[in-house]
């Protein structure tokens, strides 16, 4: 059996440290280390996008990324989005206002993916 690592990462603006397994994707660490479960498990193999999350402001698939990549590095995931004051990010908002929902369950990979376009700008340049 494998021996945990310490990590240390910011994720929605708040220092988070944990001991995992090697092993453990982003995906399960937020879920199962730090209670976020609005990032959702889906396919588990990195094609329905339900587990998108942002790296250092990068879209990435939570599911194919280890925890351990994220060691040092500024993770959000959708609880993240809103302002301390509760306040929507314009993207939820925008989902809110025109429905934009299916059945829910894929909702929060594809906010994170519309913030991901939103900040990258037009032509993909960074904001």
């Amino acid at each position: 059996m494998s021996e945990k690592i310490s990590l240390t990462m910011q994720v929605n603006g708040q220092s988070q440290q944990m001991q995992v397994d090697p092993r453990v994707t982003l995906l399960d660490a937020l879920r199962e280390h730090l209670n976020l479960t609005g990032t959702k498990k889906g396919c588990d193999q990195g094609q329905c996008g339900a587990c998108t999350v942002l790296i250092n402001g990068q879209r990435v698939l939570s599911c194919l990324t280890l925890a351990a990549q994220a060691d040092g590095a500024e993770v959000t995931s959708i609880e993240g989005l809103a302002s301390t004051e509760g306040e929507l990010h314009p993207v939820q908002r925008c989902f809110m206002e025109n429905d934009a929902f299916q059945c829910g369950y894929c909702t929060p990979g594809q906010i994170m993916s519309a913030v991901a376009l939103h900040q990258r700008g037009p032509c993909g340049f960074r904001r």
